[in-house]
């Protein structure tokens, strides 16, 4: 499955129960489809967490942060933005445990090739500035190689927070890194294998002054990507 080189994320919880079946079933039949009919937008999946801050999480593959920028995506969120207030398109602002975040894939350079997994493990940190050299050399060399070790991991990929023009939507105060890890099996975060290659003196001190923001392990239960229909 194709991907590309960014990501548009989407964090929710609180989405009332009374409504919860109707909003999946409008978020995936139109929410979705409206924004990968526009230009740099690739595919969408979401995930319905187990453990983490959020319940839901929505993943828009784009070509690059420029397509939230384009004018036929500004236009979408026009048209939604007059909506009523009782609208979906409305309420989902309620929802978001922050507001969507555009990012930037650092690592690794090659563009993302989507794997046939079920689950996805995501780490996401807010680094002092000062400290974003060590970070980057630490998850590049030493963590993401230890992590891919871990049998049930397929891939790891790091992306950087690229602030949206005022125009696409308010800055983001979602975390500045995220990690994105495709999971086989999601017991591979419960591993022994896994809490032995976390663990090393450099970890120690990186962890000793990042902040972690997001903890998440989730199965997918939605895929599509633009021109397909509904791979679940």
């Amino acid at each position: 499955m194709a991907g590309g080189r960014a990501v548009m994320l989407g964090c929710f919880r609180g989405v009332p129960r009374e409504i919860e079946a109707g909003w999946n079933g409008w978020y995936e039949s139109s929410h979705i489809p409206a924004r990968l009919a526009l230009p740099g937008f690739i595919a969408a999946r979401r995930f319905r967490a187990y453990e983490g801050e959020c319940e839901y999480l929505t993943l828009y593959e784009l070509e690059s942060p420029e397509a939230v920028t384009s004018e036929s995506y500004l236009g979408l969120k026009q048209r939604e933005a007059v909506l009523p207030a009782t609208s979906f398109e409305a309420r989902t602002h309620g929802f978001h445990l922050f507001p969507r975040g555009v990012y930037r894939q650092v690592y690794p350079d090659a563009a993302y090739e989507m794997p046939d997994t079920e689950y996805l493990f995501v780490v996401a940190h807010d680094i002092p500035p000062h400290r974003e050299d060590e970070f980057t050399a630490w998850y590049n060399t030493e963590h993401v190689p230890a992590m891919l070790r871990v049998p049930g991991f397929v891939t790891a990929r790091r992306l950087k927070l690229a602030q949206p023009s005022r125009e696409a939507g308010r800055r983001s105060s979602g975390p500045q890194y995220v990690t994105l890890y495709d999971l086989a099996d999601k017991d591979a975060v419960e591993s022994e294998q896994f809490l032995r290659e976390r663990e090393s003196p450099w970890s120690a001190w990186v962890r000793s002054w990042y902040t972690r923001r997001l903890r998440i392990k989730a199965p997918r239960m939605f895929y599509l990507a633009k021109g397909k229909e509904d791979d679940r």
